[in-house]
Order: C-alpha cells, then structure tokens, then sequence
C-alpha cells in the first residue's frame, strides 16, 4: 500500500508517533511540509499537534492535496485536552475536492507543565498504529 506519514509540531511530540506509522508500514515520514509531494498515495496520515486551530503550514499542505496526490487523509491530533475540533473546515474543502477524509480523527492527549512539553507515551504511540491498521482495514476507499 502506498503511504505517507506526515507531522507537524513546534515542539516535536508528534515526530515519535510519525515515525513508528513509517516504520510499521514502511512509509516515508517527513515534517509538514514534506521535502517531496504527495503523489498517488493511498493514505496520508498526518499527525498534528494543536489546540483549536490548525496550523498554517498543515493548512496550506492540506489545501494543495487532490485525489490524484492522495485518495484518503486520515488525522491524528495531540494536545492536552483531547479535542479534535478545528478540522471541519480542512475536512470540508479536502472533500469538495474528491479527497476523502477519515471520519475517526484520533485523539491523543499529552500532559503538559509550566516548563515541559508533553509527549506522547509508548501506549500513545501504539494507540495511533492501531487507529491506523483499524484506518487501513475498515475507512479506506
């Protein structure tokens, strides 16, 4: 199957989850926005750390997307609380273009201090490469 796995973070907390998706199903893994487009993937999981808003460099990456880059998207959100929102307006224009996006966005919250960034523990990171092979076995078209 063909795939990418690719994230975006300030701190780094998502590259961990990235990475293992890539190794699991020997993959490239890049930072968004990856060094070489998307071209006739499968999937493109893209792992993002945020809280509320999707950041620009996703954004733009997103909106460049079509069918013929990428058939399915599927996303992974860190962040402290556990929410998702802030994807309905990607989701909205990734499907008008004919991208299907995968419904079960996956949630990983990370606890973070005053002075540590959160990251996401061996049971995160193998939460998401289950997420991913339930993606691959049932959400792909």
């Amino acid at each position: 199957m063909k795939a990418k796995s690719l994230h975006f973070s300030k701190s780094g907390s998502v590259q961990p989850i990235a990475s293992e998706l890539g190794r699991v199903y020997q993959c490239v893994c890049d930072q968004i926005p990856p060094a070489y487009p998307c071209e006739g993937e499968k999937v493109v999981f893209v792992g993002v750390e945020m809280n509320g808003k999707l950041p620009g460099p996703v954004d733009h990456f997103c909106k460049d997307l079509t069918p013929a880059r990428a058939q399915n998207v599927a996303f992974y959100v860190l962040n402290g609380s556990g929410n998702t929102s802030g994807l309905d307006d990607i989701t909205k224009a990734l499907e008008g273009k004919g991208v299907h996006v995968v419904p079960d966005v996956k949630a990983v919250t990370v606890k973070s201090s005053l002075f540590k960034k959160g990251r996401p523990t061996d049971a995160d990171v193998k939460a998401v490469v289950d997420w991913a092979q339930k993606v691959i076995d049932k959400d792909l078209k």
